[in-house]
């Protein structure tokens, strides 16, 4: 049996999503044959290539005929497109090669700008002025531009690095979803084409072995709603391609926390299996059913049962909500001996991706944001590893901490994950790392550091980061002087009783602290915020918006994103009400049988007010660097002024 490893589109553009490599290592490790896709990157370069804005150009024209504009300023920014149709066509590969790294000398052809196309986000960009190094920016808008007109003109659901995730996001039918991802015009346009193309080559070069055996396993990553429908498409070209020779399996983080509650079935008639939590178990256990074992053993799997046609929830620890569907008998252990959830825990500390195959120059160095903290998670094609399963914290209220990802914590082989590394730089010449999922932890942090320095070539680093009392200047200086650029970290709420009330663990004296430890080490910082948190008032929020413009200004932080609180199934918040706790919180709680993850609750709309203020004063702090400017300046007279006195804050800390 051989396994095609996919991510589907539309993930992100500068490097791979990850899991996909994991899945792949794993498989390779075991002796199977696997070889991994990234097919957001390649629709990209498909979609943006001047064949392919020919079929834009033309199928938006036929599709525009006759269509009435919403207004005047709509219908002139459609004329612009059209006017500007044989420029975009003329530079488009010119502009995404400039995007992957090739022919730096397009850059002066930007500055200059005579005969470039002129979009609504480029000409923002461009300004009163472009210099060279801005190139990459205006290329960028240009990008976005294009983006805006193929989702106007030809495509709703479109976004260059999302498809249709509204549509997919706490879905409760499977139905339009999959209708979706066979009329998206995109989708049918490029993306099944490109599949088609993939399969018949494989198809093609799938000789039975002397076994007899010409299987295939197809594994489908869903990090995100927006990749549910590229997911769709690719299960059902796979069963075109292959036949029954093919089993189906989709997983990754959108099937293990929206889709925890499957009861309806249909979804089993585009994949064969779902997978949750880290999938290796999983994967294992349903390798084994194909190798003729029971499905009695499935492990951390939905299925179809072959016989009553109903969801079977298979191989879920006994604290695992059990809805109908749940086979309880599946709780125990594989009835040949086999010990999943050992070697699922052995796979993640010791199996890392090597990337082996990837082609990572024709991944995207896209600049959408001036801020050079915000401008890390995009700009770079970092190599992407963990440093640890899980969260070493998994207290915060607002957190999914009910799930496998946050509530399990497992560190890293280092000396693994260091070997797998080394193979990937060699490879392809990058030697900076991104730490994904979780916090990395102090301890963690430090020894990776101290290999790190030994290495002949050492790493540049970076991940997510609690932002706790452990971080020292001793520690912050160790890891910064052994390649350790930014971190990124949850401050939520920050006042002292917005830090209570959502579990961080840390006061504001000690957050100050360790910000500061980072600053003076050099260390960029990114800060997410909350706002509409159940028994958050309106004056917490304004504080909460007072202090993150002090720390702005006093250079602690250098980037930040608000972000609209949102109440989950798998959060410690939600189970806490199941207990009985939070009387004030009132959760409405839809009839799913599809997706079930994100929650309304009553009241939350009174927070709706808050969010143009909060974007527009951040922009303005974070992007322009106008910290001067109050959040009064921002808010209409109905709510109210901040009352914290920041400054007195950081002085108590001891940083004023």
């Amino acid at each position: 049996m051989r396994a095609i490893c996919i991510q589907p589109p539309l993930a992100q553009l500068n490097a791979p999503y990850p899991a996909a490599w994991y899945l792949d290592a794993w498989l390779r490790s075991r002796g199977m044959e696997s070889v991994a896709f990234d097919h957001s990157i390649e629709l990209a370069r498909l979609l943006y290539s001047r064949e392919g804005l020919e079929r834009v150009f033309a199928d938006a024209r036929a599709a525009l005929e006759g269509r009435k504009h919403p207004d005047k300023a709509t219908a002139g920014r459609i004329r612009a497109y059209f006017d500007d149709e044989e420029r975009y066509i003329a530079l488009i590969d010119s502009i995404t090669a400039f995007l992957a790294g090739e022919d730096p000398g397009f850059a002066y052809r930007i500055a200059v700008g005579a005969g470039l196309p002129a979009g609504m986000r480029a000409e923002a960009v461009r300004g009163e002025g472009l210099g060279p190094d801005d190139a990459r920016a205006w290329a960028t808008a240009t990008i976005n531009d294009l983006a805006d007109f193929i989702c106007y003109a030809l495509d709703p659901g479109f976004g260059t690095v999302r498809y249709s995730e509204a549509l997919a996001r706490s879905a409760t039918s499977f139905v339009p979803l999959r209708e979706g991802a066979r009329s998206g015009w995109v989708l049918s346009t490029f993306y099944r084409p490109l599949l088609r193309s993939l399969y018949h080559g494989l198809v093609s070069g799938c000789k039975p072995s002397d076994k007899g055996d010409d299987r295939v396993i197809v594994l489908l990553s869903i990090p995100f709603p927006g990749c549910l429908s590229g997911a769709i498409a690719a299960a059902e070209e796979a069963r075109a391609a292959f036949g029954a020779r093919a089993t189906v399996v989709a997983g990754g983080g959108y099937v293990s926390t929206e889709l925890r509650f499957l009861e309806d079935p249909s979804v089993f008639d585009v994949f064969d299996y779902l997978a949750y939590d880290a999938g290796f178990g999983a994967l294992a256990s349903i390798l084994a059913v194909l190798d003729g074992e029971p499905r009695s053993g499935l492990y951390r799997v939905r299925s179809r049962d072959g016989e009553s046609g109903l969801v079977v929830a298979s191989g879920f620890p006994p604290d695992e909500p059990c809805l109908p569907g749940t086979d309880p008998v599946a709780l125990g252990t594989d009835p040949v001996g086999r010990d999943y959830a050992a070697l699922e825990h052995r796979a993640i500390v010791g199996i890392h991706p090597d990337y082996r195959g990837l082609d990572f120059s024709r991944y995207l160095r896209v600049v959408d944001s001036p801020n050079p903290m915000h401008r890390l998670w995009n700009d770079t094609p970092w190599l992407k590893y963990r440093l640890a399963y899980g969260c070493y914290w998994r207290r915060c209220a607002f957190c999914d901490t009910q799930l496998d990802y946050i509530k399990r914590y497992l560190a890293s082989d280092l000396d693994a994950m260091l070997d797998a590394a080394g193979k990937a730089a060699e490879a392809t010449g990058l030697h900076g790392i991104h730490f994904v999922d979780e916090a990395m932890p102090v301890n963690l942090t430090r020894a990776f550091a101290k290999r790190n320095a030994l290495l002949p070539r050492p790493f540049t680093f970076w991940g997510n980061a609690r932002f706790d009392k452990a971080w020292t200047d001793e520690a912050c200086a160790f890891a910064a002087e052994r390649g350790l650029v930014a971190v990124s970290g949850g401050i939520e709420i920050a006042t002292g009783r917005g830090l209570e009330i959502v579990g961080k663990g840390f006061t504001m004296t000690e957050l100050a602290r360790a910000l500061a430890a980072f600053k003076r080490s050099g260390v960029l910082v990114h800060a997410y915020l909350i706002y509409g948190f159940p028994g958050q008032n309106d004056q917490d929020i304004a504080d909460s918006a007072e202090m993150a413009r002090v720390l702005l200004a006093e250079g602690l932080v250098d980037s930040a994103f608000w972000h609209r609180f949102v109440l989950t199934r798998h959060s410690a918040m939600f189970a806490a009400w199941e207990k009985g706790g939070h009387p004030g919180l009132e959760p409405l709680i839809p009839r799913s049988t599809f997706a079930l993850n994100d929650l309304k609750f009553r009241g939350e709309e009174r927070s709706e007010r808050w969010t143009a203020p909060l974007d527009a004063s951040l922009s303005a702090w974070a992007d322009d660097g106008d910290y001067g400017k109050p959040l009064s300046t921002f808010l209409p007279r109905s709510l109210p002024r901040p009352k914290l006195d920041a400054v007195a804050i950081l002085k108590e800390a001891g940083l004023l």
